[in-house]
C-alpha cells in the first residue's frame, strides 16, 4: 500500500503570523490596488503556509475501529494546535501490518498492539534516542512508563495504553474498573421476585424463567466475553500467568477452582439454560440482537453493554430494560489486571518528518492531548466539577453514531493512561458507573506480569499460540459434555494437552525473569512515592 509522504519543511506559526503582518503593513499605505495587491499576497502566503503544514500518515492495526478519517472537530482541533495534518488508513485485515514491516513500506507512525513487531531499532524510533535528539520538545516519560514499555535491546518504543503507575490511582479518590458484565431483563425478574444477591441465585432465576417462559433463552453470553464475569466472581483469571502463594509464576490453567467454573458452565447447558447455537456465535452481534429483541432472559457480556443494548431497545419503541449486576456476588471477587500497556504509537523508519511525528507524540501523550482525544474539547464537549472529574454534556458510552461526528472518544484509545478512562465517568450515573465503581475494591494490580513478553516465532510464542488454540476448542467440550462426569474428563484432558504442549516450558520462561523484574519496578515505585 502506497502512503502520501510529507514533502515540505515545516514553518513556524510565528513565520506565517509575521508574513501577515507584513501584508496588512502594505494595507495601511495604500490605494485600492495597493489593498487588492495586499490582499492577493495575503492570501498567498496563507495558501503557501498551508502547503507547508507537515502531512502525517496513521495506520491503526485495529480492523475494528469504527473510524477510518481524522475528522471532526476534536481531531480538527488537535492539528490545529500542533499544525499539522493527519492522514488515517486503517487494517484491512490482521496480516497488513506484517507484510508492511517486512516490505519497509510503512507510514510516518503504526498504532498497533503488536509489541514484537515494532519494538524494534530496524523498524522504529526508540522514543528514549528521540528525546535526546530534541530536548526542546518537552516529552517527559515517568520512569514507571518507561520500565514497563523497556524492549530487550533497553530502549522503549511507545508507550501503550491503559496502563498507570499505582501512585496515579491514589491521587484520586473515585476510580472505575471496566470489566465484564452480566445483566437480566427487569420485568421478566420483577415478574417473577427474582433477586441477584449471591451466585446461587443465578441457578434459582434460571429455573423459574425456564418454567414461565420455555419459548424465550433463558441466557445468553457474547463469544468474545464468554463467561468471564462469573470467572472474576469466583477469583479466577482467565489467561496467562497468575502469581501463586510461594510467589512463582504459573499458567492460568492451574488455579484451583477452574474445574468448578468449568461445571457450572456445563451444569447450565445441560439444563437447557445456554443453548448450543449460542456457542456457534461468532459476532458479537448475535448475541445483541437476542436480547434486543428480548429473546433472553439473562446475557454474560461486557459492563457497558446492559446499557448500551437497553439504548437499543428505547430506540425500537420496546418497554423493556437490561439491568446489571451491580454489586459482587462473591467474597471470592478479583478483578486482576496484569496489563502494563496495550496498543501504542511508533514512529516508523518510514517517516520522512520525525520532528514532526516526535511532536505528535510528545502532544498526544501528555495530559492536555489525552484529554482532548478522550474527553473532547473542555468547554464544549465537557467541564470539570470542583474536584477536577470530568462532566459530558454527551453520553460518552454512546452510539458510535453519536461520537463519530466530533471524532470522540476513540481517538482517545490510541494513547489513553489508566487514570484518563478510569475518571471519565465518576459523574455518569449511570448502571456501567455504579458497577466500575463497586469492582474497584476488588482489583489486584501486578504490571509486572505484563512486561513478560514472547518475541515473535519463538518458541514460548508458538506454545502460547498452540495452547490458546486448543483451549478455545476444547472449551466447548467441555462447556457442552452431556455430564459432569464427562465435564470433569474434558477438563483433565485439556490439561494434559497444555502440558504435552509446553505449559511447563512457558512456566519456567516466565520465572527466569519475573523475580527480578518485581524487584526492580518495586524500587522504582518506591523512589517515587518518597
Amino acid at each position: 500500500m502506497k502512503f502520501r509522504r510529507a514533502t515540505a519543511i515545516v514553518l513556524s506559526l510565528a513565520m506565517a503570523f509575521s508574513l501577515t503582518a507584513c501584508g496588512g503593513t502594505e494595507k495601511a499605505q495604500g490605494t485600492a490596488s495597493a489593498e487588492s495587491s495586499e490582499s492577493k499576497a495575503s492570501g498567498e502566503v496563507q495558501e503557501k503556509a498551508e502547503e507547508n503544514i507537515p502531512t502525517l500518515t496513521l495506520f491503526v492495526d485495529e480492523t475494528w475501529w469504527p473510524y477510518d478519517k481524522w475528522e471532526g472537530a476534536v481531531p480538527e482541533e488537535f492539528e490545529r494546535r500542533l499544525g499539522v495534518k493527519v492522514e488515517v488508513t486503517r487494517a484491512a485485515d490482521d496480516n497488513q501490518l506484517a507484510l508492511m514491516v517486512a516490505s519497509g513500506d510503512m507510514p510516518d507512525i503504526i498504532c498497533s498492539y503488536r509489541y514484537q513487531y515494532l519494538a524494534d531499532s530496524q523498524v522504529c524510533y526508540p522514543l528514549d534516542e528521540l528525546h535526546e535528539e530534541y530536548p526542546e520538545i518537552p516529552f517527559e516519560v515517568d520512569p514507571a512508563y518507561q520500565f514497563v514499555n523497556k524492549a530487550p535491546d533497553g530502549h522503549y518504543y511507545t508507550i501503550g495504553c491503559g496502563f498507570s503507575p499505582e501512585y496515579e490511582y491514589k491521587k484520586y479518590d473515585k476510580i472505575l474498573s471496566e470489566g465484564p458484565g452480566f445483566m437480566y431483563r427487569e420485568d421478566i425478574a420483577e415478574e417473577l421476585g427474582l433477586k441477584f444477591e449471591t451466585l446461587d441465585d443465578l441457578d434459582t432465576a434460571f429455573e423459574k424463567v425456564q418454567q414461565a417462559y420455555p419459548d424465550i433463552t433463558v441466557c445468553a453470553f457474547s463469544c468474545i466475553h464468554k463467561f468471564n464475569w462469573l470467572m472474576q466472581q469466583m477469583g479466577l483469571k482467565n489467561g496467562g500467568y497468575y502469581e501463586a502463594e510461594d510467589g512463582t509464576l504459573k499458567w492460568w490453567l492451574r488455579q484451583e477452582k477452574l474445574l468448578d467454573f468449568y461445571k457450572k458452565v456445563n451444569e447450565w447447558y445441560r439444563k437447557g439454560y445456554l443453548t448450543a447455537e449460542n456457542f456457534a456465535y461468532q459476532s458479537e452481534d448475535e448475541t445483541k440482537e437476542l436480547c434486543v429483541s428480548g429473546g433472553a432472559f439473562a446475557n454474560f457480556s461486557y459492563d457497558a453493554h446492559a446499557d448500551i443494548y437497553s439504548s437499543s431497545i428505547a430506540a425500537n419503541g420496546d418497554s423493556f430494560r437490561l439491568t446489571l449486576v451491580t454489586d459482587e456476588l462473591s467474597d471470592d471477587c478479583a478483578s486482576y489486571d496484569t496489563g502494563c500497556g496495550g496498543r501504542g504509537l511508533y514512529i516508523t523508519r518510514s517517516c520522512e518528518n520525525v520532528e514532526a511525528a516526535y511532536r505528535l507524540l510528545a502532544y498526544a501523550y501528555g495530559e492536555e492531548g489525552m484529554k482532548l482525544l478522550m474527553w473532547g474539547i473542555e468547554g464544549e464537549d465537557y467541564s470539570l466539577d470542583s474536584e477536577g472529574y470530568p462532566v459530558f454534556n454527551y453520553d460518552f458510552q454512546g452510539a458510535d453514531s453519536l461520537l463519530k461526528p466530533r471524532g470522540l472518544k476513540y481517538w482517545g484509545w490510541l494513547v489513553h493512561n489508566a487514570i484518563v478512562t478510569s475518571i471519565a465517568e465518576v459523574n455518569a450515573g449511570s448502571q456501567t458507573a455504579t458497577d466500575k465503581m463497586n469492582l474497584t475494591a476488588h482489583v489486584v494490580r501486578n504490571p509486572v506480569i505484563g512486561m513478560i513478553r514472547f518475541e515473535t516465532d519463538s518458541e514460548e510464542a508458538n506454545i502460547n499460540a498452540k495452547l490458546d488454540e486448543m483451549v478455545k476448542n476444547q472449551q466447548t467440550n467441555i462447556f457442552m459434555a452431556d455430564s459432569e462426569e464427562a465435564c470433569e474428563a474434558a477438563f483433565n484432558e485439556m490439561l494434559q494437552q497444555a502440558e504435552d504442549i509446553g505449559m511447563g516450558i512457558l512456566e519456567e520462561y516466565g520465572n527466569k525473569s519475573y523475580p527480578e523484574l518485581k524487584k526492580q519496578y518495586a524500587e522504582i515505585i518506591a523512589e517515587a512515592e518518597k
